[in-house]
């Protein structure tokens, strides 16, 4: 029960995107695989981050390079590596698709390490965070994806990829900051989500949109 409840909120999560993708749905064997490699980048992640809490005195800038950008940077590692020039990555809204898979593979084994990491508390823990830092995640993909799929078919690639990594770190780094503050700032973490949320749905719309001129 507890196992289903760190597992299947990013699972569902996933299948919304994949079914968002409605034109040209890309290859489940590039789903499943861009999924594995979220699940694969906890590794490094978390190397990473123990190496920067020794770094970083500043809360500040431990929170925004040694967790956000380090696990944001992990999944365009991923993504701009081994998806990017694959010739089923042919339209815009692939980069979301490809992106918040692998972000949903990370917040999949992220989530089963912090619920029960808790115990006595793994259902609270569990419900927490499928309303929180899954979605959290998931909106971080689409932002990411979303100029990660306009690079793919732009003269001005490295600008696009890089402005994307940056909103992705900074919606990240803002959600996690307010959280490592006293509790009454968690509040600023909820509107960042709530923010993420609502321009990460524009995002898809706008790539749905292109999806549809393009499959005319």
């Amino acid at each position: 029960m507890i196992l289903l409840l760190a597992i299947l909120p990013p699972l569902l999560i996933a299948y919304y995107i994949y079914q968002k993708d409605k034109y040209e749905k890309e290859p489940k064997s590039l789903i499943i695989k861009s999924f594995l490699f979220g699940c694969l980048g906890i590794i490094p992640a978390i190397f990473l981050e123990v190496l920067a809490e020794g770094i970083f005195a500043s809360l500040f800038l431990y929170v925004f390079i040694g967790i956000a950008l380090v696990e944001e940077g992990v999944k365009y590692f991923f993504l701009k590596k081994y998806l990017f020039n694959k010739p089923d990555f042919n339209e815009p809204m692939d980069g979301i698709v490809y992106a918040v898979m692998i972000s949903l593979g990370f917040a999949t084994v992220e989530n089963i390490f912090y619920v029960f990491n808790h115990p006595g508390q793994e259902i609270q823990v569990a419900i927490m965070r499928m309303f929180t830092a899954i979605p959290l995640h998931a909106a971080c993909g689409v932002i990411l994806g979303y100029f990660v799929g306009l690079a793919k078919f732009s003269d001005n690639k490295n600008i696009l990829l890089y402005k994307g990594l940056f909103l992705a770190t900074l919606v990240h780094g803002l959600y996690n900051y307010f959280i490592f503050l006293e509790e009454g700032w968690f509040i600023f973490s909820i509107i960042a989500l709530v923010v993420a949320v609502y321009y990460s749905k524009k995002a898809i719309s706008l790539h749905q949109k292109d999806s549809k001129q393009r499959n005319l």
